[in-house]
């Protein structure tokens, strides 16, 4: 299954990131201080959502508290998380599996959590502010 998604991943990875010189598998991290953040942590073009949503469950659960999974993240409030998967425009049924964090270090933490675990995933990018144009039809996951 994470095969399948690293050339999604790259696509919308390198939504400003190999101009960077960003190596492989590295997390593209933002300020940590940002209270309006998300991070693409997995993207995929097989349709199989659940999978895609067990791993990221699979991370946060394993933190032992580290992460809190809630249903709308809190501006400047670390550690909450809230989940969506979003369809990616250019990519033919493409979906990127996304967390929004009212702190940076937040989802950076979780992004460099996923990257461990699942290393074979691409790399994950966390942004700052809105979310990047490629990204369309935010959805809650059914978790």
């Amino acid at each position: 299954m994470m095969k399948k998604c690293l050339g999604l991943v790259a696509v919308v990875a390198a939504m400003g990131t190999v101009s960077h010189g960003r190596a492989a598998n590295t997390v593209q991290k933002t300020a940590d201080n940002c209270q309006n953040a998300h991070a693409v942590l997995m993207a995929g073009a097989d349709g199989a959502h659940s999978r895609y949503w067990e791993a990221i469950k699979g991370v946060i659960t394993s933190s032992n508290g580290v992460f809190q999974l809630v249903s709308d993240y809190e501006r400047g409030v670390s550690q909450k998380v809230s989940l969506r998967q979003y369809d990616t425009r250019f990519t033919q049924g493409g979906t990127a599996y996304v967390a929004h964090c009212g702190h940076g270090g937040t989802c950076n933490e979780l992004a460099e959590a996923v990257l461990k675990h699942y290393p074979e995933s691409g790399s994950p990018s966390v942004w700052c502010g809105e979310v990047p144009h490629i990204l369309d039809n935010p959805q809650a996951p059914s978790l």
